[in-house]
């Protein structure tokens, strides 16, 4: 990021980290807090709520065993069994007699539970005569068809007393004297004294739940079960999305009863147990605000102090900071001035201590890289003018001499046209060597001055060396350092092909380095190839800047590296492979888009 784009002074940065670093732990510390808090409260309300459910799972069970207790009363009752099972045996005052004896016993066990309200033996023999409203005949209610527990049931047959009828939870079993049914046994108890926890009216924020279970088709399914006399503000009916989710919870699998779920609208946490005696799931419920509302009080107060003291502390900082940094801001104007290209901005210099000697040194800095960049500037033109002229000078004038020897013999043997092709290729090549101030040249200029320097040296030799070129088209106007493949060329002649004096092929072509945003320009020969040895002196050669060998040398080889360098950068080097009796490859880097600094 530029410091122009930069927005955020420095020393609002230093107030920013210094507020921080004093203030984070801080609020990191009441963060934790807070969630404990929280989180120990949910805790608390889960407890309570086990603790509540618990009580009242106690008091259900002590109300079935009471049940079982009189159940079991009634039915060791032997004479009772044997009179409703034959009354035929027995004579008219005999049953009434019977009658009246038995239903004073089952009134007598009454008293003994007075939690219970009825006590009903139903007798298949219409023999027996009815006694309401404890012995009667089965034929009153279809008792087959009740579950053996049912909530909120009514003796509707017993409509005219109103003390027999009243909402209960009532007990059914069929009575069986050997395996022969007899009759049936019904025990019934207010719903507000089987549910004790219904008669009192409930704390704020908590409710008691009960809920059948029922199975269809394999889906397993909830329903409140509620009681008309419970305690006002004990009968909050749920709604049917709020029993399923409810329900989900329950039939999920996990072992846990407890359970957070929103009910009428509000979070609450749920205690639940299953009792599978009776086939229901009884829950107490407390709602979060019970504890959350405090907690919320406390968290709403810290963060607002949390915030003011934060705030003091940043404008505290913050002014410090602006009387501390105030010269510094003249040295950041300056940078921003320079990068975007003024190398010759000045700053005042009015601050004390380090801070003006940092301005004095950037005015001292600005001044002389404005001078250093115009040096440079002179500097590079005259070492690429120098380096070029250097590698124009390096053609040997031995070779010229050969040449033009070998023209003068060709026209004494020949006689033919062939004198004025080898002179007008001549021509060619010197016209492209001594043109001095061009630097640079296309690709395809190149390749025509190599394939002319070529020709030419099948002229002098008996055997012939084919020049092999694929360049794509695409590049042949691509610019590139001139000479930059001549000197490679030649070494192949001089080391590689006049040692083994026979026809051979020399390979030009481009490799295309998508990667590295590079063209690699490939001179391939088939000679005498050299070994690695010698390819890694070479290699050393050219990486060592400040060394510089004769003419005898490989100073052309080492110009282009310069030159390379001196154009493109240190990223583009040579690379050399070769083998002893397979040739030599030298891979030339060039940047792909062709610029040059």
């Amino acid at each position: 990021m530029s410091l122009k784009k930069n927005k955020m002074h420095f020393s609002r940065r230093v107030v920013f980290v210094f507020t921080l670093i004093v203030l984070a732990p801080l609020l990191l510390l009441y963060g934790v807090t807070i969630f404990l808090m929280n989180l120990q409260s949910i805790r608390g309300l889960e407890a309570l709520c086990n603790l509540e459910v618990r009580m009242n799972e106690d008091k259900i069970y002590e109300n079935i065993q009471a049940y079982e207790l009189i159940d079991k009363m009634i039915r060791a009752n032997g004479d009772l069994l044997l009179f409703i099972t034959s009354p035929e045996n027995r004579d008219e005052s005999e049953v009434i007699r019977t009658v009246k004896e038995e239903s004073l016993t089952l009134e007598r066990i009454l008293s003994v539970e007075p939690s219970l309200y009825a006590i009903r033996v139903f007798t298949n023999s219409e023999l027996v005569p009815e006694r309401f409203p404890v012995i009667m005949h089965s034929s009153r209610e279809n008792l087959a068809s009740l579950s053996s527990w049912e909530f909120n049931y009514q003796a509707k047959y017993l409509a005219y007393m109103d003390s027999q009828s009243l909402p209960s939870a009532c007990l059914t079993r069929e009575l069986v004297n050997g395996k022969r049914p007899v009759g049936w046994v019904q025990l019934s108890m207010r719903m507000e004294d089987f549910f004790p926890f219904l008669r009192r009216s409930p704390p704020p924020h908590q409710n008691d739940f009960i809920f059948s279970l029922s199975e269809s088709n394999g889906e397993k399914r909830l329903s409140q079960i509620f009681c008309q006399n419970a305690a006002p503000g004990r009968e909050k009916l749920l709604s049917e999305k709020e029993i399923k989710d409810f329900g989900r919870q329950i039939f999920s699998g996990s072992n846990k009863e407890n359970t957070r779920l929103q009910l009428a609208g509000k979070r609450s946490v749920a205690a639940w147990r299953y009792l599978p005696e009776l086939g229901i799931v009884i829950a107490h419920t407390c709602e979060t605000a019970m504890t959350l509302g405090y907690a919320a009080t406390v968290t709403l107060l810290g963060l607002l102090a949390s915030v003011i003291v934060g705030l003091g502390f940043f404008l505290i900082v913050r002014h410090t900071a602006n009387r501390m940094f105030r010269g510094i801001y003249s040295v950041m104007n300056g940078m921003r001035r320079v990068s975007a290209g003024d190398l010759s901005v000045q700053i005042p210099v009015d601050a004390s201590n380090e801070v003006r000697e940092t301005q004095q040194t950037f005015n001292a800095m600005t001044s002389q890289l404005s001078e250093q960049i115009e040096q440079i500037t002179t500097e590079l033109h005259l070492i690429a003018d120098t380096e070029m002229k250097a590698m124009q000078n390096q053609i040997n004038a031995h070779f010229l001499y050969n040449v033009l020897e070998t023209i003068h013999m060709q026209a004494v043997l020949a006689g033919n046209d062939d004198i004025s092709q080898s002179i007008l290729t001549l021509g060619k090549m010197m016209r492209y060597c001594l043109r001095w101030r061009i630097h640079t040249v296309t690709l395809e200029k190149e390749m025509e001055y190599i394939q002319s320097y070529v020709s030419i040296l099948n002229i002098r030799n008996d055997y012939e060396v084919l020049l092999e070129l694929d360049i794509p088209e695409e590049l042949s106007e691509l610019k590139i350092p001139k000479m930059i493949i001549q000197p490679f060329v030649e070494n192949a002649f001089v080391h590689g092909i006049e040692p083994l004096a026979k026809d051979t092929v020399i390979r030009i072509y481009t490799e295309v380095d998508e990667a590295h945003k590079k063209i690699w320009l490939c001179v391939r020969d088939f000679g005498a190839g050299m070994s690695q040895a010698k390819v890694e002196e070479i290699l050393s050669y050219l990486a060592d800047e400040k060394y510089e060998r004769d003419s005898t040398g490989s100073i052309g080889i080492k110009n282009i590296q310069q030159r390379l360098t001196l154009f493109y950068g240190n990223d583009y080097r040579l690379e050399i492979q070769s083998e002893a009796g397979e040739g030599t490859l030298i891979r030339v880097p060039l940047p792909i888009e062709g610029d040059m600094r």
